[in-house]
């Protein structure tokens, strides 16, 4: 009788961390006519501080890339090439350079819904999402972080190995279904990618 209240117990408890322990993870996978892209996207603090190696304030969301060229052929990497965006509200993002998040002078930006009142002449209403509380840090640097975000992060360059790293997108309080990430011009060559969970 003992043995069968200890398992409910510790089968509750493990119930209970595995709630509190939740990672949001999403992946996939796209292809054109010169790479096949793998992403796996992070959005939870937890799984971000796992992947990049500090949670980054709970304000990112990490995308692990993997590029794979094609047929020997030389790409060239530019982590501009790489947008986020969110059907929830069309906002969307560039990746931030490691020295804009943890670098002296690195630029903090808040982001919140900003209204009018009804009939209002600002703006006629409810505003879109804007940027705002743009703060800068005091010009410390946090040295340690921003290096261990270079190693990690997508290395910039023209390669026909295969590539990865990471790569840091300001946005946060977003459901996995909401969001794709967008590669390269708009063309044929362009890949958009849906997320699954993990």
């Amino acid at each position: 009788m003992k043995g069968r209240i200890f398992l409910l117990l510790a089968g509750a408890a493990g119930l209970l961390w595995a709630g509190h322990d939740k990672r949001i993870v999403g992946t996939a996978m796209g292809e054109n006519q010169d790479l096949i892209l793998h992403v796996t996207l992070y959005l939870d603090p937890a799984s971000v501080n796992q992947a990049a190696g500090a949670d980054l304030g709970g304000n990112f969301i990490v995308a692990d890339v993997k590029i794979e060229p094609k047929y020997g052929k030389e790409i060239t990497i530019d982590r501009d090439d790489f947008v986020l965006r969110t059907d929830k509200d069309g906002e969307k993002t560039t990746p931030f350079a490691p020295s804009e998040i943890a670098g002296r002078g690195a630029l903090v930006v808040k982001h919140q819904r900003v209204g009018g009142n009804e009939g209002s002449i600002l703006y006629g209403g409810a505003a879109p999402q804007v940027n705002g509380g743009t703060v800068f840090q005091d010009g410390k640097a946090n040295d340690s972080l921003e290096k261990t975000l270079a190693a990690k992060a997508l290395p910039e360059k023209k390669t026909d190995q295969p590539a990865s790293g990471l790569l840091y997108f300001s946005m946060d309080k977003q459901k996995m279904k909401d969001l794709e990430l967008v590669y390269g011009p708009p063309g044929d060559q362009r890949i958009r990618l849906r997320f699954k969970p993990q």
